[in-house]
């Protein structure tokens, strides 16, 4: 029979040695926030979810990966920087479709 494999526990199997020293709690209590009060700041206020129509597309990988990484960076979600994107390109694109017709009328 082969020797039990030491695992880890809350007190380290009882070895004083290794245990952490944490830092002292603030000497006035105002600081030290408890109940309620951590409960409340712990959850983020859910935001309201818009319904949206399911769009899919393929794109090269690499640039979704650029997208995704952006989206976490700015702390947006990708339907809404993806909205943001199409909203400038027909901007974009309806400003260089008057232009044209301004050229040639």
């Amino acid at each position: 029979m082969s020797p039990r494999r030491v695992s880890r526990t809350a007190d380290n199997g009882g070895n004083p040695a290794a245990t952490t020293a944490y830092p002292p709690l603030p000497p006035d209590d105002d600081e030290v926030v408890v109940g309620d009060q951590v409960a409340a700041a712990a959850v983020p206020t859910p935001r309201p979810k818009r319904r949206r129509p399911a769009f899919g597309s393929y794109m090269d990988t690499a640039l979704q990966r650029q997208f995704k990484a952006r989206c976490v960076i700015d702390g947006i979600e990708m339907q809404d920087a993806l909205a943001e994107a199409v909203t400038l390109w027909l901007t974009t694109r309806q400003a260089a479709d008057r232009q044209a017709s301004q050229l040639s009328g």
